[in-house]
C-alpha cells in the first residue's frame, strides 16, 4: 500500500544518536540483552569498518509478476533493484498506456494476459500475485500447484473461505507461499519488536493506528468496464473497506507485539466527503480488544492527511511510536532509568507541522535506530544517518521472500500468519458494516 509523508501532525527534529560514542561504549553501558534488541546484531567496533567489503549482489531470480495496478508496478520496481527483473509481466487488460508503465520498469519482461503461461513456463521460479484481493484465490493454487513460489498480496482474499483454502495449500506446498504483511518484514518494526519483548515499556495498555490521506480512492478511466475493474475498492461487494485493506496491516502489528489475536472487535464508518454513490466508507474507526482490557484502535479516512500514519503501543513505563522506518521510545517520568539513556538522540515531540517546524513542544522521544551496527561498519554515523529509509517496507518483504527462494527455505511469516490477519480483516470490515461488536471464536484461526 502507498502512504502519504507530506503532512503529518508529529514533529521530530534530528540530533545526534551516539554522540561521537563508540557501540563497544555502548555494549558496556547497556549490556548484552539491550544491544541486542538496539542493534539485532554482534557488537561491531569502529576498527572493524576497515574489513567490511561491499557485498557482490545477490543472484537473480527469475520471477513473474501478474496484476500491474499500483501495488504490481511498485513489486516490479523493488525486483529491479534487487536483480531479479520480472521475465514476465501479466494483467488481464492491455491498455497501451497501463501496460507501458510497467514495461518502463522491466524493458525486458514479455506482457501476457492469461497468467497460465507463466506458470507453463518451467524456468520461473517466483510468481507476485498483485491482483486485486478478491482474484488471489485461483492464481495463487495454480502457482502452487505448478511448483512455483508465491508472494500473495494481503488479505488473502475477501471471503475467508478462499483465504483458509489458499492458507491451507501454501502450508502444505513443498514451496514457499509468503503473505504480503510487510510491515513484518520491515526492519524499523522488527526493531521495536525487540524492545517490546524486553518488556521495557512495562505492562501494555492500548496501541492506536492511523492511516489518513486525502484521496478518493476512485480512478477515472475512459473504457467503463475498465474502470469498473479499477475501482473494486469502492465496490462492497468485492472490497473489505478501508479497515480490511489497509488496516489489517496495522492490526497484524498489534497482534504481531501483543503475541496474541484480538478477541473482538467493533467498527463504525461514514461517507462523510466522497458523496459520488459509493457504498464504502471513506472514514472508519476499529478498535481491537486483545486479553487484558488492552484495546488497540485503527482510525483511517480518505478526506484528510493529518497525522498521515503510524502506529503506537502505550504501557505504563513507556510507549513506541512507529512511522514507516523511523520509531521513538517516549518514558513515563516515574519509570527505570535506562543506562544506556545517556547516549541516544533525544527528539522533541510537538503537535504541528513537520514543514515548518512549528508546535507546542509536549515530551522528548528517544530515538529508535534500526540496523545501527550496519551503519558503523560501513562507516557512517547512525545518530547523523538514522534508519535507512532508501528501503520501503514493501521491498525489505520482497527481499525476505526472495532470500527464501535462493535458500530454498520457508520465511518465518507463515502462510497461518497471513490467514489469521485475513481473518480479523474480514471480520473488522463486517463490524464497519454492522456498526457492531463481533466476538472471536478461537477456530475462526485455525486452519
Amino acid at each position: 500500500m502507498g502512504y502519504s509523508r507530506k503532512r503529518i501532525c508529529i514533529v521530530m527534529n534530528r540530533r545526534d544518536f551516539l554522540r561521537d560514542s563508540s557501540l563497544a561504549g555502548l555494549t558496556t553501558v547497556m549490556g548484552a540483552g539491550l544491544v541486542e534488541a538496539l542493534h539485532a546484531e554482534p557488537a561491531l567496533q569502529r576498527s572493524d569498518v576497515r574489513e567490511t567489503k561491499k557485498e557482490p549482489p545477490p543472484p537473480p531470480v527469475a520471477t513473474a509478476v501478474i496484476g500491474l495496478g499500483t501495488q504490481g508496478r511498485d513489486t516490479i520496481s523493488a525486483l529491479a533493484k534487487q536483480n531479479s527483473i520480472p521475465r514476465y509481466i501479466c494483467d488481464t487488460y492491455e491498455g497501451k498506456i497501463f501496460v507501458k508503465k510497467s514495461q518502463t520498469l522491466a524493458p525486458s519482461a514479455a506482457f501476457v494476459k492469461d497468467y497460465r503461461a507463466i506458470l507453463d513456463d518451467k524456468s520461473i521460479q517466483a510468481v507476485f500475485v498483485a491482483t486485486p484481493t478478491h482474484k488471489h484465490k485461483q492464481i495463487v493454487l495454480d502457482a502452487l500447484q505448478a511448483g512455483k513460489n508465491v508472494y500473495c498480496e494481503a488479505p488473502f482474499s475477501n471471503d475467508l473461505d478462499e483465504a483458509k483454502a489458499i492458507a491451507k495449500a501454501g502450508t502444505q506446498a513443498s514451496t514457499i507461499l509468503m503473505p504480503g504483511l510487510q510491515w513484518r518484514s520491515n526492519a524499523q518494526h522488527k526493531h521495536i519488536y525487540k524492545f517490546v519483548k524486553t518488556g521495557v515499556l512495562g505492562r501494555a495498555i492500548s496501541g492506536r493506528a492511523v492511516w489518513n490521506k486525502r484521496t478518493s480512492w476512485r480512478t477515472v478511466w475512459p473504457v467503463p468496464e475498465r474502470e469498473a475493474e479499477l475501482n473494486w475498492r469502492l465496490d462492497p461487494n468485492l472490497s473489505l473497506g478501508l479497515e480490511g485493506e489497509i488496516g489489517m496491516h496495522q492490526l497484524d502489528i498489534a497482534s504481531w507485539y501483543l503475541k496474541s489475536m484480538p478477541l473482538s472487535i467493533t467498527g463504525w464508518g461514514g461517507i462523510l466527503e466522497y458523496t459520488d454513490g459509493r457504498a464504502v466508507p471513506d472514514t472508519v474507526s476499529v478498535t481491537a480488544e486483545y486479553a487484558n482490557s488492552v484495546r488497540y484502535t485503527f482510525d483511517s479516512s480518505l478526506s484528510s492527511t493529518f497525522e498521515g500514519f503510524y502506529e503506537t503501543l502505550v504501557g505504563n513505563a513507556a510507549t513506541v511510536l512507529v512511522r514507516d522506518q523511523r520509531g521513538w521510545m517516549f518514558k513515563e517520568v516515574d519509570s527505570s532509568l535506562l543506562g544506556w539513556e545517556v547516549f541516544a538522540r533525544k527528539d522533541n515531540y510537538s503537535i504541528g507541522s513537520l514543514e515548518l517546524g512549528t508546535g507546542d513542544k509536549i515530551g522528548t522521544g528517544i530515538a529508535l535506530v534500526a540496523d545501527a551496527t550496519k551503519q558503523l561498519a560501513l562507516g557512517k554515523d547512525p545518530g547523523k544517518t538514522g534508519t535507512d529509509v532508501s528501503k520501503t517496507a514493501l521491498y525489505q518483504s520482497i527481499e525476505v521472500f526472495l532470500n527464501g527462494v535462493r535458500k530454498n527455505t520457508k520465511p518465518d511469516i507463515t502462510p497461518l500468519d497471513g490467514y489469521k490477519a485475513t481473518v480479523v480483516a474480514v471480520k473488522a470490515h463486517e463490524a464497519v458494516k454492522t456498526a457492531s461488536k463481533i466476538t472471536f471464536q478461537k477456530e475462526w484461526f485455525e486452519l
